[in-house]
């Protein structure tokens, strides 16, 4: 019987922006190192482009996407060929057990992340390192320079050390608008995040040093005195600057990770 290849229209109330460029989801399956009997998590397949690179890799994958209709149409078009290898799951990724995956931890993550969600799922899967290897992702260029960035730099703040403190983080390459249907009006960039496996930097109580890290940079003008000042007494403040080697006048995104770990310990 012929497939019913009617593919259902993007939403731009959902952010779905499908990556259509085959050569770009090989790039991508490539990037991941998706291998022959790997287990691939796939956040947001759309209409199955990069599921197909990572089917043709060799991959058992398992794709959650949240629209109904989406979902039905992978499962005509793409399911019946693949269905020793391939699931397709109804789920909003930012309410996902990610534990009802721990059989096959540690697995890969893949994914062409919706731009307004994206910070988020980076967020959640720091609560769950364990499960996953690596998680190689698409997001708007501008939220990968907010994920890599380093200090000293406009884009470094909570997001960049956040990110630093639980994984090893490395750029891919860039995917231009025109890769996409429909074509958004930004550039894409294609980065990984693995995992770390030794110990970090000791922070003291990680919810305390998650709030100290949001409160440093709630106000990027002033200094990072200024910004915690009110919130810790001032000789404790004070300690914590010394010990950690950071000057009174210092911004908030010139303050290394390893200086924020310092300042946690001792606030």
């Amino acid at each position: 019987m012929k497939k019913d290849d009617t593919r259902p229209a993007a939403k731009k109330s959902l952010g779905q922006n499908f990556l259509v460029d085959s050569s770009y989801c090989d790039r991508i399956t490539r990037f991941a190192n998706v291998q022959a009997g790997d287990h691939v998590l796939e956040i947001g397949p759309g209409t199955g482009a990069l599921t197909r690179s990572l089917l043709r890799a060799g991959a058992t994958v398992v794709a959650i996407e949240l629209d109904r209709e989406m979902v039905d149409y992978l499962n005509r078009d793409l399911v019946p060929d693949a269905a020793d290898r391939l699931s397709v799951r109804v789920s909003d990724i930012l309410r996902f057990n990610w534990t009802d995956l721990s059989p096959w931890s540690p697995f890969k993550i893949v994914g062409n992340l919706p731009y307004n969600i994206a910070t988020r799922i980076v967020r959640d899967l720091t609560s769950f390192t364990s499960l996953f290897e690596s998680f190689s992702f698409m997001v708007q260029k501008e939220v990968a320079r907010r994920i890599l960035a380093g200090p000293g730099g406009k884009e470094y703040g909570f997001l960049s050390l956040l990110a630093e403190y639980h994984f090893v983080r490395t750029p891919g390459f860039d995917v231009p608008p025109g890769a996409f249907r429909p074509v958004p009006k930004v550039t894409s960039h294609v980065m990984k995040l693995v995992p770390r496996s030794g110990p970090r930097d000791e922070v003291g109580d990680y919810p305390d040093f998650v709030r100290l890290l949001a409160r440093s940079f709630g106000q990027r003008r002033k200094t990072l005195w200024n910004n915690l000042a009110g919130w810790v007494e001032p000789d404790r403040l004070a300690e914590g600057f010394q010990k950690a080697g950071i000057p009174r006048t210092t911004r908030p995104e010139q303050v290394s990770l390893s200086q924020f770990s310092c300042l946690a310990r001792v606030l």
